[in-house]
């Protein structure tokens, strides 16, 4: 059954609301990395010290990642979407109020637990109102949106520490987000009638089926392992790429904000072109495995030949050129990821979902602690940092074999007609 006007406006309008939350989302997560060198100036942090509060941050996004999951199978995307931002919000505040290494820290995790179901979440969302042709893209524009709050922290929280200060800054972005999930939860719902037909293949709306956690684990560990190794590049740029112009070429806070956007932006078009790329594939082979997994491994071989000039020069010219090109081809991977973290369980999406990045999210708690490890013992020698990152890279490729998906697509899902005549090998 073909969706009415009505529902197609209902998809675009909790798509919408969904690529606005994610700018919202990234700015507060990226707020710290852009900030930490004048509060490390003013507080008298070490390397490691703000590498302890950005794997803070890592370390509650991979213990929330599973739990918020799972409630908002429960509970429903909506109203889980309220709570999490509630206490984000909240947390961000908080961070602008404290003082002391300690105090920082707990404020962080606190933001972690917040924003730790948020994509899970939203991916259920988009599993219920977006085509199975077109996941891969709404994926990758969702996240290109929060990749591009990413390149655009930088000038954003540049901006408001200069007008007025960095405890100033997230006091103003905390209440904004505050206001924007208030404003979200009113202007979307999630009913069976207004999601029934939304799209040709509609996941079931359903709500408290039990979850069979070792059919689920034993599906989701090579996605978790390979999201892993993404999320030790993606949490390296997010966090230390500021640091890194601050601290090799001495710039100041508006040059490095100018050059930390320049690099960043090649994440947030990345992401996208990744997911239009795996939609484009899937069109192409009908198989999903392939149109997926295929890019994944395309994404993480090709960043290393960006991070490589970077063991040899310290022109500032190829050194952003080389960063910007590498984080593009790592985030090419992204979309795809989160593609298959719906697919493992459409019954459970958002638990799925949450298992797989989960990976991610214990490489955000490890890798800040190690990276400022590394560059303490080092003397603050950035090729140490990036040899240990393609390590990790090489593993993705490897660890990115094993991901298994059915051969077909679950029955619940349509496939177009042309697809199934190739739909059948994996």
């Amino acid at each position: 059954m073909l969706p009415t006007l009505a529902q197609k406006r209902r998809a675009t309008l909790t798509f919408v609301l969904l690529c606005i939350m994610a700018f919202i989302m990234y700015i507060d997560r990226s707020n710290l990395a852009v900030a930490a060198p004048t509060i490390s100036k003013e507080l008298g942090f070490s390397n490691t010290h703000l590498g302890m509060m950005f794997s803070a941050f890592a370390l509650a996004y991979s213990c929330f990642m599973i739990p918020g999951g799972w409630l908002s199978d429960r509970i429903g995307s909506r109203k889980a979407m309220l709570v999490y931002g509630l206490i984000w919000s909240v947390a961000t505040i908080a961070t602008g109020l404290v003082s002391g290494l300690v105090a920082l820290v707990i404020a962080r995790f606190a933001v972690g637990v917040g924003e730790a179901p948020i994509y899970p979440t939203a991916a259920r969302m988009i599993a219920r109102v977006i085509p199975i042709t077109q996941r891969g893209t709404a994926q990758g524009v969702m996240h290109a949106s929060g990749r591009m709050a990413n390149a655009l922290a930088p000038l954003i929280v540049t901006f408001l520490i200069i007008q007025f200060s960095w405890r100033l800054s997230f006091l103003i972005l905390g209440v904004a987000t505050l206001i924007f999930m208030f404003v979200m939860f009113f202007m979307l719902s999630e009913t069976k009638k207004e999601v029934d037909a939304v799209v040709p293949d509609p996941v079931p709306v359903f709500v408290g089926k039990p979850v069979h956690w070792p059919t689920m684990l034993r599906r989701v560990w090579p996605a978790a392992a390979t999201c892993f190794c993404h999320g030790w590049v993606l949490w390296f740029f997010l966090n230390w790429i500021p640091s890194f112009f601050t601290q090799r070429y001495g710039m100041d806070l508006t040059k490095t904000a100018i050059f930390s956007t320049v690099v960043l932006l090649g994440g947030t078009v990345g992401t996208a072109v990744g997911g239009m790329l795996s939609d484009w594939r899937f069109k192409v082979t009908g198989n999903r495995l392939r149109s997926r997994r295929d890019l994944i491994i395309f994404g993480f071989l090709s960043s290393i030949i960006g991070l490589i000039p970077l063991m040899f020069t310290q022109d500032i010219v190829i050194c952003a050129a080389s960063l910007s090109f590498s984080f593009f081809c790592s985030e090419l991977a992204d979309s795809p990821l989160w593609v298959i973290g719906t697919e493992i369980s459409y019954d459970n999406s958002a638990t799925s979902s949450a298992c797989t990045f989960f990976g991610m999210a214990v490489a955000g708690a490890v890798s800040p602690v190690v990276i400022g490890w590394l560059l303490d013992i080092t003397g603050n020698n950035w090729a140490a940092a990036f040899s240990a990152s393609i390590v990790v890279v090489l593993l993705g490729p490897i660890l990115a074999m094993f991901i298994k998906l059915d051969a077909e697509p679950h029955p619940e899902i349509a496939v177009p007609e042309p697809m199934r005549r190739v739909a059948t090998h994996p």
